[in-house]
């Protein structure tokens, strides 16, 4: 129990460095690994750690991996020695499905991330976002002078400002402050997971 819940905490950060750019503006790259390795030293060993920052090894499949192989072990070593197969099966089923349900959260993270805007959609978009506001502010000028600047450059900003939050919700994982807080999400994930282990150690049945 206690180096599957590793595992299940290690997950967040893995997603993290995989679906992120590996590029942080004012980082640089021996600054962002030492982070990684700060972040997964109290959960795995050294070793592991460093396998998991490898740049040949896809983090999250890496972590799946693991948890399925606790997975099996677990299940093999569940029941009683004379317990039936079909016990040892059925357990070992339900750990893949919730390991599967990770699974496929996580895809639909990757997908997310390598689905760009369609380029139709942005060139119509700013075309004739940026012809409306020329010629609108023509007239404007034309008619009002100076008096319709204020509110030409209001409206010019809140219009904008909608084109650049499509763009920006195109990627939520990288590093910006309107992406997501994957950092904040690990944390949440490895409290809860604590928790489980101290419910189920106040019951006796676990190491908290």
């Amino acid at each position: 129990m206690p180096q599957f819940a590793r595992w299940i905490c290690a997950l967040p950060i893995a997603v993290k460095r995989f679906l992120r750019p590996s590029k942080r503006r004012g980082w640089q790259q021996a600054e962002r690994l030492n982070k990684q390795r700060f972040e997964l030293g109290a959960l795995l060993a050294a070793d592991e750690v460093e396998r998991l920052l490898s740049e040949d090894v896809c983090a999250p499949i890496f972590v799946l991996n693991r948890l399925r192989q606790l997975a099996a072990r677990a299940a093999a070593g569940t029941a009683e020695p004379t317990a039936e197969p079909h016990v040892r099966a059925a357990y070992a089923r339900q750990l893949n499905e919730q390991i599967d349900v990770l699974t496929g959260a996580w895809g639909a993270m990757e997908r997310i991330n390598a689905t760009p805007l369609p380029f139709v959609y942005v060139v119509h978009l700013r075309t004739f976002l940026l012809l409306y506001l020329l010629l609108w502010s023509t007239v404007a000028l034309a008619e009002y002078g100076v008096l319709a600047l204020p509110c030409l450059l209001m409206a010019s900003w809140a219009l904008l400002g909608i084109e650049a939050a499509s763009v920006e919700c195109e990627r939520p994982f990288r590093w910006e402050a309107n992406h997501l807080p994957f950092g904040r999400i690990a944390i949440t994930v490895s409290r809860h997971v604590a928790q489980t282990l101290c419910d189920f150690d106040s019951a006796g049945t676990a190491d908290c």
